[in-house]
């Protein structure tokens, strides 16, 4: 645990990657709640940094700026807002240079396509006021808006939205919607690897093994897109797998991971979808047709991810050449 208490300052650091996947009306969606998040709590807390932070190779700019400027509307949103244009950095890279380039006791990262809940901001904040949280992850779910939706948020990489607020011991945040004391963040940091995610995952095991005060609050919630267009799907799956044998070549530590753990891995991975459909479809307005339907689409995108970490034994670098995200 870092020694602390109640954090006055707080920066939110933005990465505007994930625009590539999802549509812009996400990110629209986030401005405007983010706005109104900030203004609801300015009579109680110092204005903010806020950065939004792009690549400026693979988005553009301009956009960036108009987008911000209609829906973040900075001269009227209590925040020191920022635009900064990057060279090649990505996801967590930017993430790192976001912290780097704010100061507040409080860091917080938030995704251009996550939509905060009202009240989220105020929970994140109101949590590091027990001076035993260092880290906080808040909870976030895939947004129900069709079948499709429904299928993953039963399978894939976030749990479903619950009502409870509760703070918890945790081992493992999304870096979506996650808030760190400055002084933990600075000690670790996103590592940086040559994958597409899974840093968070490590960063977790950092903070975990040097016994900061590591929670999760489910009353901070976000809601997730889905893969929506089949390339991405494909190309998502893919990477996971790949993701998942580079992470967990790092957490062994010595040796190689061995293609039977991957599918180890793939089966257990199905038996976990096949339980929570089960157990939870009716929670996400699913009948028996529909299960199926959602198991056949698990289906497709586990055993993808399967392959992708059994291409990865065999070539480590082959997918990111032959299918870039």
């Amino acid at each position: 645990m870092i020694e602390g208490g109640e954090a006055k300052t707080f920066s939110i650091s933005i990465e505007w990657e994930n625009s590539r996947f999802a549509e812009l009306g996400r990110t629209r969606r986030m401005l405007r709640r983010l706005r109104e998040e900030l203004i609801e709590l300015s009579p109680r807390r110092e204005p903010p940094e806020v950065l939004f932070l792009y690549d400026r190779f693979t988005i553009d700019g301009d956009l960036v700026d108009r987008v911000v400027t209609e829906e973040f509307q900075p001269q009227q949103t209590p925040a020191a807002t920022r635009i900064v244009p990057t060279d090649h950095l990505r996801y967590y890279q930017q993430k790192n240079l976001g912290a780097a380039l704010t100061r507040g006791q409080i860091v917080i990262f938030l995704d251009c396509d996550v939509v905060p809940e009202r009240g989220w901001l105020g929970a994140m904040l109101a949590a590091f006021d027990d001076p035993a949280v260092d880290v906080v992850g808040g909870e976030t779910y895939v947004e129900l808006d069709g079948f499709l939706s429904r299928a993953f948020a039963l399978f894939w990489l976030f749990s479903l939205r619950a009502d409870d607020g509760d703070l918890a011991p945790a081992r493992f945040f999304h870096a979506n919607n996650v808030a760190f004391r400055r002084e933990i963040f600075n000690a670790h940091g996103f590592p940086d690897l040559p994958i597409y995610r899974g840093q968070c995952t490590l960063l977790g095991d950092a903070i975990a093994t040097a016994r900061a005060g590591f929670f999760r609050l489910r009353g901070a919630r976000v809601s997730h897109p889905y893969p929506s267009s089949f390339g991405y799907f494909i190309a998502r799956a893919l990477h996971g797998g790949r993701d998942w044998v580079l992470v967990e070549t790092v957490r062994a530590q010595s040796g190689r991971i061995r293609l039977g753990r991957v599918w180890t891995d793939y089966g257990q991975r199905l038996r976990d979808a096949r339980q929570r459909i089960g157990g939870h479809r009716s929670e996400v307005s699913l009948g028996r047709v529909g299960a199926v339907g959602a198991m056949a689409i698990a289906f497709v995108y586990l055993s993808l991810q399967a392959a992708g970490g059994a291409l990865t034994l065999a070539r480590p670098n082959l997918l990111p050449r032959l299918l870039p995200i």
